[in-house]
């Protein structure tokens, strides 16, 4: 065995005490272990790995700017003789396989073990824990953290500079949508996070994301692009009885997922896709009930859209050009 010692500081908190520091990687992963529930059902507890993860995190580490300063929970375990000195401020510890079980962040640790570069790894770790103690605090730790809303981290991803073209075309459209008095949405987005009864950026780009590079999208310019969304989402609101359907995600994204073929339609029919050629096409749509068994919830998506499709092709009128 080998013994392995480094700088730590003790934190007390309530009836706990643990100690940060930071481990060379090639001493810390040899030596932890996760108690996984696919291979302990009865004592294990951890999610499996998900080696993606883990290799979007050494990716990340390894490409000079990132930097993760969270840092990996661990419960020392008897074989591990942990020890901590006040003299020196250091901690101490056997580097022996299963020395540490990993109580979070696993898919960090295994992003350090796979990056190319070996980095020191910042750890906070309890000693002398029971089974029940440990299970106790991976519940805690679980239920406690809140992750960052998708919502939240589309929003300021502009001033990270971080926003791909196709992010930035989105955030374009869909601040003008909530700004313009002429959108039916306006005042109905919701930028950061999701609020019942606006359409989050999460949903507005999962559905607007669809159709933005190609079909009818693929040749046409910022405000062209601008002005046909608005007047789909137009022809909507003016055709159906209760328009807050547009503000639900469900319709909202059922809608975009039948766009390209309503806009070809109005093209073929009527020359045009302003909201009165659009409406024309859209009425059987908007007359269409879109609640499921017991009439209270939506349909979900795909029902949603596959009722939609049926319509316009039961629907669809003939024109010289079909001929």
């Amino acid at each position: 065995m080998t013994r392995k010692s480094y700088p730590g500081l003790l934190l007390n908190q309530n009836k706990h005490r643990f100690y940060f520091a930071t481990v060379p990687v090639d001493d810390l992963f040899p030596s932890c272990f996760v108690a996984r529930r696919d291979d302990d059902p009865l004592t294990g507890f951890q999610r499996s790995l998900n080696e993606a993860r883990a290799d979007d995190i050494a990716k990340y580490l390894a490409d000079g700017t990132g930097s993760i300063p969270s840092n990996i929970v661990l419960s020392a375990q008897s074989g591990a003789a942990f020890r901590y000195a006040r003299r020196t401020k250091s901690i101490s510890f056997e580097a022996i396989k299963k020395a540490f079980l990993v109580l979070d962040g696993q898919h960090r640790l295994w992003g350090y073990h796979k990056c190319r570069i070996r980095h020191r790894v910042p750890v906070a770790i309890y000693s002398g824990l029971s089974s029940a103690e440990e299970a106790k605090l991976f519940v805690d730790i679980n239920t406690t953290q809140r992750g960052v809303p998708a919502a939240l981290l589309l929003d300021i991803k502009h001033i990270a500079q971080l926003e791909s073209d196709k992010e930035q075309i989105l955030r374009s459209v869909f601040d003008r949508l909530n700004r313009d008095a002429e959108s039916p949405l306006a005042g109905r987005l919701s930028p950061a996070k999701s609020i019942t009864g606006k359409i989050s950026r999460v949903t507005f780009n999962r559905a607007i994301g669809s159709i933005l590079m190609g079909g009818v999208m693929s040749e046409t310019g910022d405000d062209q692009r601008y002005k046909l969304i608005r007047n789909y989402l137009n022809a909507f609101d003016a055709e159906l009885e209760d328009s807050s359907l547009l503000a639900r995600s469900t319709f909202f994204e059922a809608i975009f997922a039948i766009f390209d073929q309503v806009i070809q339609i109005a093209i073929s029919t009527s020359k045009n896709v302003k909201p009165e050629a659009i409406r024309k096409i859209i009425r059987p749509l908007a007359r269409l009930s879109y609640l499921g068994a017991g009439g209270r919830a939506l349909l979900d998506k795909k029902a949603m859209t596959e009722l939609m499709q049926s319509t316009l092709r039961a629907k669809t009128p003939i024109s010289n050009e079909m001929l």
